[in-house]
Order: C-alpha cells, then sequence, then structure tokens
C-alpha cells in the first residue's frame, strides 16, 4: 500500500480510479466479493479492461486504493489540527465524523472478510503520522488504532445507537503514555 499523501496522478486518473473504487463497492452490495470478476468491475465502472489493468493488478487492490483515499482525504482535512495530546476528544471526534461518511464502505468491506485491510491501512496512517508526531511507541498505536477501527466497525452496525460524542469520550480516554 502507498503513503497516505496527495496523490500524484492528475484529477482525470484520480476520478478513473474512484469510479472503479465506486464500482467495487456498489458489486459488494449485489454479489460476494470473492464472485466479483474484473469484467463485473469495468462493466460497472464503465472503463475498459486495460484501464483497469492500467491502474491495478487486483480487486484487492482496487480496495487498498479506494481506502488510501479516503484516508488521504482525511489527511488533507485535518492533518495539521493536531493538538498537543493524542488520543484527544477533537481529533477523535473528527474522524468519527469523516469516516461516518464512508460508512457503506468500511462495512462492506468488514463484512465481505477483508478487515485486514482495513487495519493495514489505518495502521500504516498511525505509524506514518501519529507515531513521528507524538512519539508513542507503535503498539501502543496498534493497540488504539484497532479499538478505534472496531468501535467504529460496531457503532455503525448498531446503527449508531450513541452519538458521536459520546463514543469520542470512550475512545479518547484511552490513555497512551
Amino acid at each position: 500500500m502507498q503513503k497516505f499523501s496527495i496523490s500524484n496522478f492528475t484529477k482525470r486518473n484520480k476520478f478513473t480510479r474512484m469510479c472503479i473504487g465506486e464500482a467495487v463497492i456498489a458489486l459488494m452490495k449485489e454479489k460476494i466479493f470473492d464472485k466479483i470478476t474484473i469484467l463485473d468491475i469495468t462493466r460497472k465502472a464503465g472503463v475498459s479492461r486495460m484501464t483497469f489493468y492500467k491502474y491495478y493488478h487486483s480487486k484487492e487492490q482496487v480496495v487498498e486504493s479506494y481506502l488510501q483515499e479516503i484516508i488521504s482525504g482525511y489527511v488533507e482535512k485535518f492533518g495539521d489540527n493536531f493538538s498537543d495530546d493524542f488520543p484527544n476528544f477533537d481529533n477523535t471526534l473528527a474522524a468519527l465524523n469523516y469516516f461516518d461518511e464512508y460508512a457503506d464502505f468500511f462495512l462492506e468491506i468488514a463484512h465481505a472478510g477483508l478487515y485486514n485491510l482495513l487495519i493495514n491501512a489505518v495502521n500504516l496512517y498511525m505509524e506514518e503520522t501519529i507515531v513521528p508526531r507524538y512519539q508513542v511507541s507503535p503498539y501502543k498505536i496498534y493497540y488504539y488504532a484497532g479499538a478505534l477501527l472496531n468501535i467504529f466497525i460496531k457503532w455503525e452496525e448498531s446503527g449508531k445507537n450513541i452519538d458521536a460524542e459520546t463514543i469520542a469520550k470512550t475512545i479518547a480516554s484511552i490513555k497512551l503514555n
């Protein structure tokens, strides 16, 4: 998986890649991930197989890339707005609200048995962004990342029966130091 920085792709390339990613998400609502073919994806995205293979080698790589784009969007929006402590309520609430916009995607990935792709993406973001900034042990970050992702997925699955502020307070109360 690539680093979470602003993509070097042109806007058109990014649009094409996002269309392919969104096609995979839509298809996952219709059929089991293992049964989705590259042909299914290209038809749904309105691109050729050659275009697909220009960007990707597999449908798992599409999911990884789509995750990267989501997290890159988070970094672009909130990347420099960290407080002096981590984790904290404001950053946790911002993450919950931002990722809630992509809840369908996260839930489809988790339900497809691809949770490892989610946790790998969250771990990579934490390793590259949080560990250097706060000088926190990577193992504490893995603990926090796993808790954050698991709570987020369970919160979404429950229909968000608790408000985001309450969830953010709970997560932010986890002390890493």
